[in-house]
């Protein structure tokens, strides 16, 4: 199943060309409160991330990267930053309503 992007405005699609230009695709993260971080900074209103959700390394930084193994992965903590929103477009906040809703297992009671 190909994986598109998740940020608003961006094509990048998960292929063999994008790979070959050094574009990785990560998923979200599984914790809650960086999870929603990351929500918040795509800019999509109404966003919540599923199972299949990514983000492409278009949307963070150079030192937001582990490379030193043979995996290219997200270090820990670290919330997308690079966005080229257009100027009518204005970035949604944490204060977005959510379409479904993300159950994290922290806040559910035993």
């Amino acid at each position: 199943m190909p994986h598109f992007c998740s940020a608003r405005g961006c094509a990048n699609r998960c292929t063999l060309q994008t790979r070959s230009r050094g574009i990785t695709f990560h998923r979200f993260p599984k914790e809650c409160v960086l999870r929603r971080k990351w929500e918040a900074a795509i800019g999509r209103v109404g966003f919540a991330a599923g199972a299949s959700s990514r983000l492409c390394s278009e949307h963070f930084g150079r030192e937001d990267f582990d490379r030193t193994g043979q995996t290219v992965r997200i270090r820990d903590g670290t919330v997308p930053s690079v966005f080229s929103f257009k100027s009518h477009c204005k970035k949604v906040g944490a204060e977005a309503v959510r379409t479904r809703p993300f159950v994290c297992a922290a806040y559910v009671s035993q």
